[in-house]
Parts: structure tokens; C-alpha cells; sequence
């Protein structure tokens, strides 16, 4: 695995536990050890951690994919920054800050995807 497969590892662990610590943070203020008790603000904290999991982990296998060909390429390093990105937005958008940062970032992850899916294609089959 090269230095920028890490750098995603590192980048989506650290993204990963602030929102847990986001997730726990609001548990113990709002009083809630389980579930999200009806509060929006803990539901849209649950979610957001959970659908940025949802998002990275299949990403990572992508960019494992990449990164056995063209290991620390500048395309893979930029693509690994704009994903990585385009997800803290969207997690600043779920938890109730900016609704248009979560559409906007939502559709820039699916393109994000499907660039990474291409380079994969190109990289293996072409």
C-alpha cells in the first residue's frame, strides 16, 4: 500500500472520530444511551457518521485498487483530497448547518466514485 492509500486511512479515521465524539458528545449532554430518544439533532449525528462510513469504506477499496498500479501518483493524491473533502462537507451539511452543502456534496461523491470507478476500469481492463 502506498503513502496516499494511508493518507485516506489516517484522513477517513479522523473524520470517522469526530463524529463519533460528535455522536457521544450529544448522548451525554441530551442524556440519551441509546437510540437517538426522538432528537433530531443526536438522529442527524447518528446518520452522519454512519453514512460517512458508508461512503468511505467502499471508496478505500477504489483507491486500494488505484494504488496497486500507480502508487503516490499526483491524480490519486488529488482525487483521495477532493473525496475527503466533499465528505467532511457533506457531514457539516447533515448536522444541520448548510442543507445545500449535502446536496452539493452528495452529487460530488457520486461523480467522485465514478472517476475513481473509471481510473480503475482504465488501470485494469484497458
Amino acid at each position: 500500500m502506498g503513502n496516499y492509500a494511508v493518507i485516506y486511512v489516517l484522513g477517513s479515521a479522523l473524520l470517522l472520530t469526530f463524529l463519533a465524539l460528535n455522536v457521544s458528545r450529544l448522548r451525554r449532554a441530551l442524556k440519551i444511551g441509546n437510540g437517538d430518544g426522538a432528537n433530531k439533532q443526536l438522529y442527524n449525528a447518528i446518520r452522519s457518521h454512519a453514512n460517512a462510513f458508508e461512503q468511505l469504506m467502499p471508496f478505500f477499496l477504489l483507491v486500494l485498487a488505484i494504488d496497486q498500479r500507480v502508487p503516490n501518483s499526483t491524480w490519486l493524491l488529488a482525487l483521495i483530497s477532493s473525496f475527503l473533502l466533499v465528505r467532511l462537507i457533506h457531514a457539516w451539511g447533515m448536522l444541520g448547518r448548510v442543507f445545500s452543502f449535502r446536496v452539493v456534496a452528495a452529487g460530488l461523491t457520486y461523480l467522485l466514485y465514478l472517476v475513481a470507478i473509471a481510473f480503475v476500469v482504465a488501470l485494469y481492463f484497458l
